[in-house]
């Protein structure tokens, strides 16, 4: 935890950095999501010096410091905590405004801390498989029907999980299946013990979530870490949802040639069934 190394580096650290170090140990919750000027005003010091100091930290810059604050407190915030952390010293109108500044935040850290190498091992692992059963619950259940949406296009074999009946077909699904768990921060149950199930019986895993130190995380196969975070009380998912649209284009990439020509057959089918509404205007 960021707390506990800033703790017992403190005495190492320059006057200014004592200073900043001291007032985030104190205020914690605020300083998680104030912004490299903000928290130097707060300070006083220069936000040059804010930069510094997260570079002392081992940090590429004041945003990496911020996101894994925002890690550690997250995996315990309620709802509650969320609201009033959000809300905290911010104008009406900026409370609106703050939200694009963190999607945008999120989008940002996902590309920079993106694993290439992972992202590819599981894109290969959904071509291989015999079968893709994707599960995720509460507000990851649009992930979860997004990822398996795209996937359906150019994979024969993808499916949802049904919380009602998820177990059971797990149960019985075949060695070469993989089982996908989508969830973040505080996991949510039922996909943590699928996910744990699965990798039970000797299926191919893999967590999609916010570190790999989460409980979905601990039981599979393969995790792609993704971050998360949240505005107010919802959780925000612009940065989890670039990443899937990373996996889908690597899925593509890979089959390409089938993708190609079931794309075409899909455009036949569309027209053929009318999907989309066509202005003969244009």
């Amino acid at each position: 935890m960021i707390l506990n190394r800033i703790k017992s580096e403190m005495s190492d650290f320059s006057k200014n950095h004592r200073l900043i170090a001291q007032h985030l140990l104190d205020n914690f919750r605020e300083v998680a999501f104030l912004t490299a000027a903000q928290l130097a005003q707060r300070v006083g010091v220069s936000e040059s010096t804010v930069f510094r100091f997260a570079n002392t930290l081992g940090f590429q810059g004041y945003p990496e410091l911020r996101s894994a604050l925002q890690e550690d407190l997250m995996d315990g915030f309620s709802v509650l905590d969320r609201e009033e952390a959000y809300t905290f010293s911010e104008e009406e109108d900026d409370l609106l405004l703050k939200g694009f500044r963190l999607d945008a935040q999120a989008i940002l850290d996902g590309a920079a801390k993106l694993n290439r190498a992972d992202l590819y091992d599981v894109a290969d692992m959904i071509v291989k498989a015999e079968s893709v059963h994707v599960v995720g619950e509460r507000s990851t259940s649009a992930l979860a029907h997004y990822l398996c949406f795209y996937l359906s296009w150019f994979l024969p074999n993808v499916h949802r999980l049904d919380r009602d009946y998820g177990l059971e077909r797990i149960a019985n699904l075949s060695p070469e299946s993989l089982v996908i768990g989508i969830t973040f921060h505080r996991c949510t149950r039922n996909v943590v013990e699928m996910i744990a199930l699965a990798s039970r019986l000797g299926l191919h895993t893999v967590a999609i979530t916010s570190s790999p130190n989460t409980p979905v995380a601990r039981n599979a196969e393969k995790v792609l870490a993704t971050p998360c975070y949240f505005i107010s009380f919802i959780d925000s998912y612009a940065g989890p949802v670039s990443f899937l649209n990373a996996l889908i284009l690597a899925v593509s990439r890979r089959k390409f040639g089938d993708a190609v020509d079931r794309f075409a057959n899909l455009e036949a089918l569309w027209k053929e069934k009318g999907t989309y509404f066509t202005d003969e205007r244009f």
